[in-house]
């Protein structure tokens, strides 16, 4: 029975995706899958399933008659726009305006109708573990700008854990002859919850609720790409409450530490950084290019990709990940 390990992929802006531009082109899977709710939402018997990563994710609209009227076939597309109001969650966006003048469009001006090519994370990990040997099957389940309580309390927490549920029992259904016995909730989140000095405490009892939770649903493992710097250095707290948290827990894992590393425009470096990020923590954010987005772009989401995978499949096949080393000082 081949493993297909189920992944979910979740968080807020940066694993949804916001960059400035598209994807530089499209991959495909060979035999991995991104799962899409919203034809089962519709009445279909099953969800769907989509061969292609970029945008990953979908509009999950909150008010299905504000968004689709009497409209009940999947294919057709939305044109309710601002996100922030009128979903559960979203899919990866682009908003490049125009390049010469390096200008952007508001993400809330988006809908299900702009079709664009957002880039993000979740296809770069799938492809690769395909590539070794782990063809999978995800779902993206990611909103910008929400605290972690987004995911444990209200509405949205009730779609998530439905959508969840629809995934993984969809799955079983779409391939009967595949061990999915490894369900993994992949986090990158964080940002949102940073700009305390009492982040720590309130952060790491949160991760505790949102795994107890998670582990309610059937997932087997938790796995944080540890969160970046977002214009306060308090948010070294949230990066110390989900290196504890993984340090203490079962079956709760930190995969990589890269994203920490990346330069931001506006980060002061004096007694942040221990030693200066190399080329590879550079130009990873859009905003180096001349844009007010400061967003991970493509390249970031290669390296975190690249720095993740390897520990993916030492966890699949029993392994402990082995990570960056520490360069954040208020963490050493």
């Amino acid at each position: 029975m081949a493993k297909r390990p189920l992944l979910v992929f979740a968080g807020q802006s940066n694993m949804m995706g916001a960059a400035v531009y598209p994807a530089s082109e499209q991959i495909n899977f060979e035999n991995s899958f991104e799962y899409l709710h919203k034809p089962k939402r519709m009445g279909d018997p099953i969800g769907g399933f989509k061969t292609y990563g970029f945008p990953s994710g979908e509009f999950s609209y909150i008010d299905m008659k504000a968004a689709y009227g009497n409209i009940t076939f999947p294919q057709f597309k939305s044109s309710l726009t601002d996100y922030q109001k009128n979903t559960y969650f979203c899919p990866s966006m682009c908003n490049l305006d125009d390049d010469a003048a390096k200008t952007t469009l508001p993400f809330v001006t988006y809908c299900e109708k702009d079709n664009n090519m957002g880039v993000c994370l979740p296809p770069f990990i799938v492809k690769a573990l395909e590539d070794n040997g782990y063809p999978c099957c995800y779902a993206h389940i990611a909103k910008g700008g929400v605290p972690i309580k987004y995911y444990l309390e209200g509405g949205a927490a009730e779609y998530f854990a439905q959508k969840v549920t629809d995934f993984f029992t969809d799955s079983a259904k779409k391939f009967p002859d595949d061990d999915l016995s490894e369900k993994i909730l992949v986090w990158l989140q964080g940002e949102s919850d940073g700009s305390t000095d009492d982040c720590y405490d309130n952060y790491i009892a949160n991760l505790g609720l949102l795994w107890t939770k998670a582990k309610k649903l059937g997932f087997t493992k938790l796995l944080i790409i540890r969160v970046g710097y977002w214009g306060l250095k308090t948010v070294s707290g949230v990066m110390r409450a989900q290196e504890d948290y993984c340090q203490k827990t079962e079956n709760a894992y930190m995969i990589t530490r890269a994203m920490s590393y990346f330069k931001h425009p506006t980060l002061n470096e004096e007694g942040w950084f221990n030693v200066p990020p190399t080329e590879e923590y550079c130009d990873c954010r859009d905003s180096f290019f001349g844009f007010n987005n400061n967003h991970i772009n493509e390249k970031g989401f290669k390296v975190i990709a690249d720095r993740a995978v390897p520990n993916i499949l030492r966890i699949l096949n029993g392994e402990e990940p082995v990570l960056e080393e520490e360069n954040i000082i208020p963490l050493m």
